[in-house]
């Protein structure tokens, strides 16, 4: 793996940060708290995702960015022949392959890099990733813990996983045999039960011929009596209709004879009707004669009261036309709302520009206030840091550590403390001045106050002017209402007028009320009259339907005697047709009862052939099964051993392990010493010994004890390399010479170096400035307090700058 690109966009405190890896070993420089770990912190976030940064979503962003700013991390690096892109953001992801893109998502993009490095998060750092308090990761470990770890790193863990898998397969192999077995039905016993089957079967079909046989005598004994029950049934059947039709006949007989009966009384209603009617003539011709002299009154009297009304409605339309015109005096005009409306005009425009100056007065002191007290509170936080790194340096003392490289001050302990006390005499200055300015901007100013002033007098004449235009508007809509109504009045007084113009007319009242009076005394007899002309009027045609009723009645009566006669010769004896009825029913019942029996004797015989099928099939079905578990039982047996031997290859691959990783770190750790030290064993807890002259050195230093984790470590890192299958080329330290000395620096460079081969690009992060001539790339890093923005630049290096 090689790393060539990384971009940072407001992750933590890096604004925008982009750096290109070049091969070789390349050197991070800066002081503590410029930002060099949080670079190795970018790669992690770009890789495995917020689960490799410190702290929480949340707090990776920059403090400071701007609200809705991008936040983004980009990291190009290559990968055996391939070329890989991955763009993280805090919700998305992105993950380019040679340019094109092959995950897209965080979780998806995650589990693609992990499947491609073939380590987890914490393997792939652990191995690759080295800080100074991470170098003893495999010391701090128990002796179950560094094998296991060992193990994992260098691949071996996955025999441990696919003896799991076999497990599993052999223990769902097991209980499916367990199942099989348990189901497995007694041989002897199923025998006898299809043996059982089978003659139950023989019965039935037995019982079932019986049956048939049975049905068939019933079936003769029916068609013996079924000639003489067909002729005796079509004498019923006949003697059922020719009675019915007698009884119809019966009923147009009775019904001819009461018709009669009842036309003829009609016929005499009809008669007295018609005497009466002539009783009644000199009646009705007076109330003719008097109706259509009630018709013309009647009209005389309408044309009477019209002629009265329209006066009356004359006389209300004159006074009301005198109404309207005493209010459309008083009402306003539209040149008295034009005038109004451009007077309210100009004042609602002295209004609005009153506003925008207030506007843009008041944001200038707003502003002036914001700006006067962020000042203000970013020189109180710079104090506040300056007095706490002044009380840290004066409680640790000339013997602390420097801030910035963590040496001890020693003699600049005096000239870190007064220089720490002028920056904060600077602050405090600054200070007092913005918070002075900021008690001055605390009042309003005297011009908005006098803009306010007048923007409220303004408002109050726009508020007057307002409501009486409001006022003359409703007035105008009230006389146009008016005028339309005096429009109005004007045609309907006209209309009057002309209805009053002509003669009027004339009306007997007296002689309206007695022919009222007459025709209301002539009313009854009126309506007798009305009653009596429908009877008179039938009087022939009652003549006439009463002859052609007597004619009906006497063919019903015919009818009826015909009928009589047929069913005399018909001769049917009901007693004999019930006597064969119920012979007949006895046969049907037999045949009834045999025709149950067959279909029950063939039910039977069916459910014993389903019996003997089915016991014949659980045969069938057995075999199978316990061919099934014979195989089950090899397939078990199989990866029981296959389970065995998995482990005996596991085993021998640890035993194998630790004499090649001792051996390995023992070459690096010679080369790391100058050949001080040639030997480095592990006992079988994995814990590391140096062997000085053919015996171990139990005490080491704390600088030597760094040499030889950076050797195991160098050491592990190789065997991964080599197992991997792909070229994992890339170390990074972090802070690992702080506890070494000139030479040992020196060595650990040279011993990096000489193994280009396997491990082409180193990255070392260092704030030992003495060290930038030893590497072949240099980014420095540096830190801006006033912005809080971490920045990194490429230091060119001249020729003779680069170590050989």
């Amino acid at each position: 793996m090689q790393l060539h690109r990384l971009r940072l966009v407001n992750f933590r405190q890096h604004e925008l940060t982009e750096i290109a890896f070049a091969r070789g070993l390349t050197g991070i420089i800066g002081a503590n708290g410029a930002g060099k770990t949080t670079l190795l912190e970018g790669i992690a976030y770009a890789l495995y995702g917020v689960g490799a940064a410190r702290g929480t979503r949340d707090t990776l962003k920059r403090r400071g960015a701007p609200p809705r700013s991008r936040f983004e991390v980009e990291l190009e690096f290559t990968l055996g022949l391939h070329r890989f892109r991955i763009t993280r953001g805090l919700t998305a992801a992105e993950l380019h392959q040679d340019g094109a893109v092959i995950a897209n998502s965080t979780v998806a993009v995650t589990e693609r890099v992990q499947a491609l490095l073939g380590m987890s998060r914490d393997e792939f750092f652990n191995t690759y990733f080295t800080g100074q308090k991470e170098l003893a990761v495999m010391a701090a470990m128990g002796p179950t813990e560094r094998a296991q770890f060992l193990s994992r790193v260098l691949g071996y863990e996955r025999l441990r996983d696919a003896q799991d898998r076999l497990r599993e397969r052999r223990a769902a192999l097991r209980a499916e045999l367990t199942g099989i077995e348990q189901g497995l039905v007694d041989p002897q016993a199923l025998a006898t039960e299809v043996a059982a089957a089978v003659l139950a079967v023989t019965t039935a079909q037995a019982a079932r011929e019986q049956a048939l046989a049975a049905e068939q005598a019933a079936t003769q004994r029916l068609a013996v009596v079924a000639p003489d029950w067909t002729v005796t049934e079509a004498k019923r059947q006949a003697w059922q209709r020719i009675d019915g039709e007698r009884r119809v006949a019966e009923g147009k007989v009775a019904a001819g004879r009461a018709r009669f009966e009842a036309l003829d009384r009609e016929l005499v209603t009809a008669l007295r009707a018609q005497t009466r009617l002539a009783e009644l003539a000199p009646v009705l011709t007076e109330w003719q004669r008097l109706t259509e002299e009630r018709t013309g009154l009647e009209q005389a009297a309408l044309a009477y009261t019209a002629r009265s009304r329209a006066a009356a409605q004359r006389d209300q339309g004159r006074q009301r036309m005198a109404q309207v015109a005493a209010q459309l005096l008083l009402l306003p005009t539209d040149e008295a709302i034009t005038a109004l409306a451009a007077a309210r005009a100009e004042i609602l425009n002295s209004l609005e520009q009153g506003d925008k100056q207030l506007e843009e007065r008041r944001t200038r002191w707003t502003q002036d206030v914001q700006e006067a007290r962020t000042k203000l509170e970013g020189y109180r936080d710079r104090y506040r840091d300056l007095k706490d790194q002044r009380t840290a340096v004066e409680e640790r003392g000339p013997d602390g550590p420097c801030p910035t490289c963590g040496r001890a001050l020693g003699k600049d302990f005096a000239g870190l403390l007064e220089l720490l006390g002028r920056q904060m005499e600077e602050v405090e200055t600054d200070g007092q001045y913005f918070r002075k300015k900021a008690d001055q901007l605390a009042e309003e100013p005297t011009e908005v106050k006098e803009l306010e002033e007048q923007r409220a007098r303004l408002e109050g004449e726009f508020r007057a002017r307002t409501e009486a235009l409001g006022q003359l508007r409703e007035g105008l809509k009230q006389r146009t209402a008016l005028e339309r109504e005096q429009a109005t009045l004007t045609i309907d007084l006209a209309r009057w007028d002309a209805e009053l113009a002509g003669p009027a007319a004339e009306y007997d009242l007296a002689r309206h009320d007695a022919v009222r009076s007459r025709l209301a005394d002539l009313e009854p007899l009126r309506k007798e009259a009305d009653l009596l002309a429908g009877s008179a009027a039938r009087a022939e045609t009652l003549v006439h339907d009463a002859a052609v009723a007597e004619q009906q009645a006497t063919g019903a009566e015919n009818e009826l005697a015909t009928l009589d006669q047929l069913l005399v010769e018909l001769a049917w004896d009901p007693e004999s047709h019930a006597q064969l009825a119920e012979r007949v029913r006895e046969g049907e019942a037999a045949l009834q009862g045999a025709r149950v029996s067959v279909a029950r004797a063939t039910a039977d015989l069916a459910g014993a052939e389903r019996m003997r099928d089915s016991g014949l099939q659980r045969q069938a079905d057995r075999a199978v099964k316990a061919e099934t578990a014979q195989r089950l039982g090899v397939e078990v047996t199989m990866l029981q051993e296959l389970d065995r031997a998995f482990g005996d290859l596991r085993t021998e691959l640890n035993l194998q392990m630790r004499p090649e990783l001792s051996d390995r770190a023992s070459t690096l750790l010679r080369d790391l010493t100058a050949g001080r030290y040639a030997d480095l064993e592990l006992d079988e807890s994995y814990v590391a010994t140096i062997v000085e002259d053919g015996e171990a050195k139990p005490v080491i230093s704390g600088g030597e004890e760094d040499v030889v984790n950076l050797a195991l470590r160098l050491a592990l890192s190789q065997m991964i390399a080599e197992r991997a299958g792909q070229p994992l080329s890339l170390l990074v330290l972090d802070e690992v010479f702080s506890s070494l000395d000139e030479e040992r620096r020196a060595s650990v460079l040279d011993l990096l170096r000489a193994l280009a081969d396997r491990f082409p690009q180193v990255i070392l992060i260092t704030h030992l400035e003495g060290m930038r001539d030893a590497f072949d790339q240099v980014i420095r890093m540096s830190y801006d307090v006033e912005r809080r923005v971490s920045t990194a630049r490429e230091e060119v290096l001249e020729a003779g700058d680069v170590a050989a």
